[in-house]
């Protein structure tokens, strides 16, 4: 078992979304690697009242009610709302069955959650791990940009290289939904590790993995 000291402090920032729901179980589910701090939810695969309804139920599948989850933008910076009911379906989670969460939304407004716990953290202590538009990322910086110091690095899904975009040819879908956001937090000089269209078509699965996540999910 690895020491406090050694885990990493993370905050996932999301809007599940299958592809969000199955990183958040896997990040929810390394108590021994990772402390998670906090999830924040914003609009984007659907709307942010259904992003933080499903991240909720994550939260209940992977039975880690102890991480609070707080609703955050609705939508983007400067443009309208682009959601992906087409991939998600109508709730966002179409294919297993839902239920209705076991705990509330945390009070407050993910933003100011996430300004409050950066101004806190020791310095360079936090990741944040966006995989969703960023939004809410872009929000706290451009209020209160001192909460720099707090984070280490920023992990996020998004963009395109060599791929294909999934929205058009050179736009991925994370980086369509909210250019203006993704403007502002590549342009913060922080740490930023991206993981491209191009490394999630690398990821594959099977639909026997697929039909067995389902089978647990449905217990």
């Amino acid at each position: 078992m690895a020491s406090n000291q050694s885990k990493r402090t993370i905050i996932i920032d999301t809007d599940p979304g299958q592809d969000d729901a199955i990183a958040m179980l896997f990040a929810l589910a390394a108590k021994d690697r990772l402390d998670v701090r906090g999830i924040t939810t914003v609009a984007g695969n659907a709307t942010v009242a259904l992003t933080s309804r499903n991240a909720r139920i994550v939260r209940d599948w992977a039975d880690r009610t102890d991480v609070n989850v707080y609703a955050g933008c609705p939508r983007p910076l400067l443009r309208e709302l682009v959601t992906a009911e087409y991939a998600h379906g109508s709730e966002g989670m179409d294919g297993v069955p839902l239920h209705v969460p076991r705990r509330e939304l945390t009070e407050g407004h993910a933003v100011d959650f996430l300004i409050d716990t950066l101004r806190k953290a020791p310095e360079r202590d936090i990741t944040l791990c966006a995989i969703a538009p960023l939004t809410n990322l872009a929000a706290a910086l451009i209020q209160a940009p001192e909460i720099r110091r707090g984070i280490r690095e920023i992990v996020m899904m998004g963009g395109a290289f060599l791929r294909r975009g999934n929205i058009t040819p050179t736009a991925e879908f994370n980086m369509y939904v909210d250019p203006h956001a993704a403007s502002v937090v590549f342009g913060s000089e922080l740490p930023i590790t991206v993981l491209p269209l191009d490394v999630t078509h690398k990821v594959l699965t099977t639909q026997a993995r697929v039909g067995l996540l389902k089978f647990l999910l449905c217990l």
